[in-house]
């Protein structure tokens, strides 16, 4: 049975990278540390620090999700490339404070004594994972949409790393969760488009988001049909 130890300590060693804010993958190992920790106090049972570890991956998701959109392949219009970038400013600024703050500090503290996992608690607590994922796919294949998708999606991001704390077999997880993310990143930036939309009509990113509709169109047919829901 494994222990946290190893993803505290990944956790701290890219918190600094994440708050220096010259690489984009300090602020993604903080997020899929917190959110695999997170995972962690599920096979625990505990419902203490999961409040905390949501705060630390919910304020790292903005900065990820704009440089995620901004180092893409797609082709941002000027206007909406300045957009996103003052955007990734204003969650820069956000997140800093609180990654340099005493609660940060004070959450790797209460991390670093977590207990081991207990087998047959553990065991338990991923059939109820297991449980909720077949739940999201049978939700997905009533009404297939983009949500539906997305949450089938993260309800297989946390079986996948129950697996793995567990060191059981994950790989069919993990190849699709990841086989899913294209379809995630493009509803983020829809999402952006429709915000730097909201300030007033842009003819290039009317037009991007279209073709971006259409792509999204071919792309959820394609998972479904992965999905064996087609």
């Amino acid at each position: 049975m494994r222990d946290a130890r190893a993803w505290v300590e990944h956790l701290r060693a890219h918190l600094p990278v994440a708050l220096s804010g010259k690489d984009p993958e300090g602020v993604h190992q903080v997020r899929v540390a917190g959110r695999r920790l997170r995972v962690y106090l599920d096979l625990l049972g505990w419902r203490v620090l999961r409040d905390d570890l949501r705060r630390l991956v919910q304020g790292a998701g903005r900065v990820r999700d704009l440089e995620v959109v901004l180092a893409g392949p797609w082709a941002l219009p000027q206007g909406f490339r300045r957009f996103l970038e003052g955007e990734l400013h204003l969650a820069r600024e956000a997140l800093s404070p609180l990654l340099a703050s005493p609660w940060t500090a004070a959450l790797l503290g209460a991390l670093e004594v977590l207990p081991p996992l207990e087998e047959g608690q553990a065991l338990r607590a991923l059939g109820r994972l297991e449980a909720k994922a077949k739940r999201r796919w049978k939700a997905l294949s009533l009404n297939p949409s983009p949500e539906a998708l997305h949450a089938y999606r993260r309800a297989l991001r946390r079986v996948r790393y129950a697996k793995e704390f567990l060191g059981l077999p994950s790989r069919r997880e993990k190849i699709l969760q990841e086989a899913l993310g294209n379809l995630q990143d493009l509803e983020v930036l829809l999402g952006l488009l429709e915000a730097f939309l909201s300030q007033g009509a842009d003819r290039e990113v009317l037009a991007l988001k279209e073709a971006l509709l259409v792509e999204r169109e071919k792309n959820m047919a394609e998972a479904l049909e992965r999905l064996g829901l087609a």
